[in-house]
């Protein structure tokens, strides 16, 4: 990191801090720190880690770390996809041939298998197989 870097740092933490002290000293009553202060806060906990920051600027640690998880955007827990469905004539076939048989693999997004080994190029329902394997519960 460059000195610049270092001094650009120094000079935004330095800003904050001077606007905290000020609104300490001026303040009628004890009470909460206005939001803009504690976005600002945020903002360099985000770049300089919450500890360096809560020093930096005087704040409590366990405080600017609430508020820091809290500003966080939330993760999105993934969509569970629609399952498609193929499907299979008699010019596509079952899967890999082996000696036996085709062989048919199915795997579920929590991560089950079906497997099924054939023995022949019997008749088989398959959508009906697929669909039965996607709707079962866990």
């Amino acid at each position: 990191m460059s000195r610049k870097t270092r001094r650009a740092r120094t000079a935004r933490m330095e800003q904050v801090r001077q606007r905290i002290e000020h609104w300490r000293e001026t303040r009628a009553r004890r009470g909460r720190m206005p939001e803009r202060l504690w976005e600002a806060a945020v903002a360099l906990a985000r770049e300089h880690g919450v500890y360096a920051t809560s020093q930096g600027l005087r704040l409590n640690y366990d405080s600017l770390r609430a508020r820091v998880r809290e500003r966080r955007p939330q993760r999105r827990s993934p969509k569970p996809r629609e399952a498609a469905f193929v499907e299979l004539g008699p010019a596509l076939p079952l899967g890999p041939v082996s000696p036996a048989g085709p062989v048919v693999e199915l795997t579920g997004a929590d991560g089950q298998k079906l497997t099924l080994r054939l023995a022949g190029p019997d008749e088989l329902d398959l959508p009906d197989l697929v669909r039965e394997f996607w709707s079962r519960e866990a």
